[in-house]
């Protein structure tokens, strides 16, 4: 009989261990994912536009900058599939870039990208991704390659779409670059047409370069 108290002595060793574990498990936050706030000054959105039709030699490629009003990553390196990702922009902000294109063309681009026959901004004045699911793997220390499906609000409509990114963690922030193509037709876009023999190309190149933070920043 003198074994017996040793049995409730380990019951209460193994029974401290499992509450000691629960309660680390329970802290608040501690399998959160971490929310940063893109860095709208630092980051870039870039649409490269071709040119095709029988005389696309005489038409000009566009480069539009398309800069975001506001964004959110929720990042969880240990899950993938609870970080987010949340983009916006203002419609009417999409412009040339500077130097890519003849001065003097650069007001009837412009005014025909904002107008009713491209993005319509009037009636759409926002245009917003936001992501579904988060899928990848690390690659090295603090980097990883990721890809993000989400929808695309453009229009009035939903699109879903894919984005390939590289992500590289840095500190308390984390940069995050790649491209993809779309289509202009996929997105209920119809290739405007000038003079009926140059057209802007159905597919097209979007680059990111991201640049997130733990603190709020934004433009002047």
């Amino acid at each position: 009989m003198r074994g017996r108290p040793l049995i409730p002595a380990l019951s209460a060793r193994r029974a401290a261990l499992i509450a000691a574990l629960l309660q680390a498990w329970a802290l608040p936050g501690a399998a959160e994912p971490q929310v940063l706030a893109v860095d709208l000054q630092a980051s870039r959105v870039r649409i490269h536009l071709g040119r095709s039709g029988l005389l696309k030699f005489l038409g000009h490629e566009h480069t539009i900058e398309a800069p975001l009003a506001e964004g959110s990553i929720e990042v969880d390196a240990a899950d993938f599939a609870r970080s987010r990702v949340r983009l916006r922009w203002e419609a009417r902000r999409l412009a040339v870039v500077p130097g890519t294109e003849p001065q003097n063309d650069v007001p009837d681009v412009e005014k025909r990208m904002r107008g009713p026959e491209v993005l319509d901004v009037e009636r759409h004045p926002e245009i917003v991704f936001s992501s579904l699911a988060v899928s990848g793997a690390a690659t090295a220390a603090g980097q990883y390659r990721l890809r993000v499906r989400g929808t695309l609000e453009l229009l009035g409509r939903a699109h879903e779409i894919e984005l390939p990114l590289e992500v590289r963690r840095e500190g308390e922030g984390l940069d995050a670059t790649g491209e993809v193509e779309l289509e202009l037709r996929a997105l209920g876009i119809r290739p405007p047409v000038v003079a009926g023999v140059v057209k802007v190309a159905n597919r097209f190149r979007v680059a990111f370069d991201i640049r997130a933070t733990t603190r709020q920043t934004g433009a002047e």
